[in-house]
């Protein structure tokens, strides 16, 4: 008995906020209008219906809440076609219709049901802001890129074999296209950040989530800017060192992906050297933000990610895969270091990500693969520095003594950590 109570009363918190949100934006809409109209349905309706759905699914007959679905449907048609010629929109019905399925809901799933009722009252509430998103903000081209890559997260990936295979069962299809799409959404992520924040953070948020697709790559577009730059050089160094926090973070995110037990190995050195880049990176910032013009205006359309720059990625990574497959097989561990080391001047990512594969397959005891991934760190370390040279001593000097700080934190933390274990 108590547990239909609980259920009902969730039913009806459901059903009064969703209809709370109903009502104020129909009542929003008159007003701008000039009217003064009922709302086809409002919190009495909407919590009847969540009501009447959980009763339904409280009820030994299973056809009374397709019944009752059905006789919702039909008096929502009604409604809508009364009311087109002032609104020809549905949500209000669609939004009826799905309360008295998340009133059923709750009386099975009360946590499940309260939260997707929490989503709707916001994707309602955000009608304003998600259509001017639509309609004025997201062009036609990042709106194709984004539906390519839905496509190749919700399509692609779950068809792709789960399994090691091919020479020396080194590559792992589903991984690999895992790592492709943390590199593609990582990408995309600081896109929006860049056309959201103006030009006072849209250079650091570009540096940071630039990190995600290549730190090197982006520390050396950062040198040339602060040569350019002249004497405002905050800004270009502060997104160097954040595109290094990046590093970090997209370093744990795929071993997570790849192997939770290697990420536990390295989780305290590298959450060192993220803490101390993180931390030059943000002194940094502080003052290129006294720096900066003040601009508050997003920056412009454009692409949301680099897809060569990921496929690049992804072949670099499943050679690496082989490679270090090969060379665990003939010269057993003490050849992944060499490999590692030589991997990362290119990119420390894949290298440390093929390593992580290694220790998911049983192929590496996961102690073994923290000095191979550090190895691979610290060269990608020297790679960063030398792309810092074309940005002049000013910027050179603090992105090298940030870069090195980091570096050394985490093979302090690595030798601690081993002497602790020792």
């Amino acid at each position: 008995m108590e547990s239909e109570i609980i259920s009902a009363s969730v039913a009806l918190g459901i059903g009064l906020a969703i209809g709370l949100e109903r009502e104020r934006s129909h009542a929003a809409s008159a007003a701008m209008d000039g009217g003064s109209s009922e709302a086809p349905a409002g919190v009495r309706t909407f919590a009847l219906a969540s009501l009447s759905g959980a009763a339904c699914a409280m009820l030994p007959s299973g056809l009374m809440l397709p019944v009752m679905l059905l006789g919702a449907a039909l008096l929502a048609a009604i409604s809508y076609h009364r009311s087109a010629d002032r609104d020809s929109g549905m949500t209000t019905e669609f939004a009826l219709l799905l309360t008295i399925l998340l009133g059923a809901l709750a009386v099975t799933h009360a946590a499940l049901a309260a939260g997707l009722a929490t989503a709707v009252v916001l994707l309602l509430h955000g009608k304003t802001f998600l259509h001017h998103i639509a309609r004025r903000v997201v062009t036609r081209e990042e709106m194709s890129e984004a539906l390519l890559l839905a496509t190749a997260a919700l399509i692609v990936w779950p068809l792709l074999p789960d399994r090691y295979m091919g020479p020396l069962d080194a590559w792992n299809p589903h991984a690999i296209w895992l790592v492709v799409l943390l590199v593609l959404l990582a990408g995309a992520v600081g896109h929006v950040c860049a056309r959201v924040f103006g030009d006072r953070l849209g250079l650091a948020i570009s540096g940071l989530f630039g990190g995600f697709v290549s730190s090197t790559a982006t520390i050396g577009a950062m040198a040339v800017l602060a040569r350019k730059a002249e004497e405002r050089v905050h800004g270009p160094v502060a997104a160097a060192l954040l595109s290094t926090v990046a590093t970090y973070v997209q370093m744990m995110l795929l071993l997570s992906a790849t192997s939770i037990s290697a990420l536990m190995a390295l989780a305290l050195p590298l959450a060192a050297g993220l803490a101390v880049i993180a931390l030059v990176g943000g002194i940094w910032l502080w003052r290129s933000w006294h720096e900066a013009r003040g601009d508050t205006e997003g920056m412009p359309g454009g692409r949301i990610f680099d897809w060569r720059g990921a496929a690049a990625f992804a072949v670099l990574f499943a050679v690496l895969q082989l490679v270090g497959a090969a060379t665990q097989a003939w010269a057993g561990n003490k050849g992944l270091l060499a490999l590692a080391v030589g991997a990362g001047f290119a990119d420390a990512h894949a290298a440390a990500t093929s390593i992580g594969s290694m220790v998911g397959a049983g192929k590496l005891e996961p102690p073994a693969a923290v000095w191979p991934v550090l190895g691979a760190l610290t060269a990608n370390t020297v790679s960063k520095i030398v792309a810092s040279l074309p940005g002049g001593l000013r910027f050179v000097a603090p992105v090298a003594i940030g870069l090195v700080l980091s570096t050394g934190a985490t093979w302090a933390v690595a030798w601690l950590q081993r002497i602790g274990m020792g």
